[in-house]
């Protein structure tokens, strides 16, 4: 898997997220993790990324508790395609 592959992994489903960040704005951060090779890092990135990810959905209309299960799925897929693209031996730390 190649780190464009991971992004469109990540980002499947995602289109309410996708709308009110913006495709450029998630493409970017996505991206970002995936080619970050410590994972302690990129959990770090990933987790500010939920963040914000809660923070927009809220502000677009969504009820709290709405907002953290769909940004919590899209945390998963992305945490998912970083493991695939970066086996466990693999990474620099």
């Amino acid at each position: 898997m190649n780190i464009e592959e991971a992004v469109t992994v990540a980002t499947a489903g995602s289109g309410a997220l996708l709308s009110c960040l913006g495709q450029p704005v998630v493409a970017y951060h996505v991206t970002a993790i995936m080619r970050e090779t410590d994972k302690s890092h990129a959990r770090q990135m990933q987790l500010a990324l939920l963040r914000r990810s809660i923070e927009a959905l809220v502000d677009d209309g969504l009820e709290d508790i709405e907002a953290e299960i769909f940004a919590s799925q899209f945390d998963g897929r992305v945490g998912s395609a970083w493991d695939l693209l970066h086996p466990a031996g693999e990474t620099a730390h």
